[in-house]
């Protein structure tokens, strides 16, 4: 396995370029937090409104403005925790100062691990003797469909300022996992035992079980 970084390809700038929240998907965002925060806070004098005696317009109005504030200021403070404020400057950033993070791959043996609850498919990749490669998630998917996943020689492609994967550029041959595991149970997940996209063990592939 090796890592190197490097400039962006034309074709990895169109990637990221469309990765970019448009004006309508960052409304949508706004809204849907919106909504939901506007009425959990608002439950409180429904319930109260239904459950013990009627409540007057005039107290509504005067509780569901600054409920609405609270709820604004809420999302904003959620969008910008979670990064969807700043994507779109990010991405930008990205393609102006960035560079891409390589990781080359080539391996000759692989084992699959079932997914438990649509997490994507896991994939323990060989890397030498004593280390093995964990890789599982949706954005695999795209690549099982083509037929081109797993593989003897592949190149993992992630932007330089969040880690983000951006690709996966295949450049060698089809490889059938040499056996299946059972899929991680809810106390491997709550003891921390399971493992996770990008996981660089130091376990021969053979003593995974």
């Amino acid at each position: 396995m090796k890592r190197f970084e490097r400039p962006y390809t034309s074709d990895e700038i169109v990637l990221l370029k469309s990765r970019k929240y448009s004006l309508w998907e960052h409304f949508e965002h706004f809204g849907l937090k919106m909504v939901g925060i506007t009425l959990v806070l608002l439950a409180p004098l429904l319930a109260y409104d239904k459950f013990v005696e009627e409540v007057s317009s005039n107290t509504q109005l005067y509780y569901s403005i600054p409920v609405l504030l609270i709820a604004v200021s809420l999302v904003l403070f959620w969008m910008h925790k979670n990064g969807e404020l700043a994507h779109n400057r990010i991405i930008k950033m990205e393609i102006k100062q960035g560079k891409a993070q390589v990781t080359k791959i080539k391996t000759d043996h692989v084992v699959k691990r079932k997914d438990p609850e649509d997490f994507g498919p896991g994939y323990y990749i060989k890397i030498n003797e004593g280390q093995t490669l964990y890789l599982q998630g949706q954005y695999l998917y795209e690549f099982l469909y083509r037929g081109k996943f797993p593989n003897s020689h592949f190149e993992l492609v992630s932007t330089s300022m969040n880690d983000k994967l951006l690709d996966i550029a295949i450049r060698g041959r089809s490889l059938k996992p040499k056996r299946t595991l059972k899929a991680f149970s809810k106390e491997q997940y709550q003891k921390g035992e399971a493992h996770s996209n990008g996981d660089l063990l130091d376990i021969p592939i053979d003593e995974i079980v």
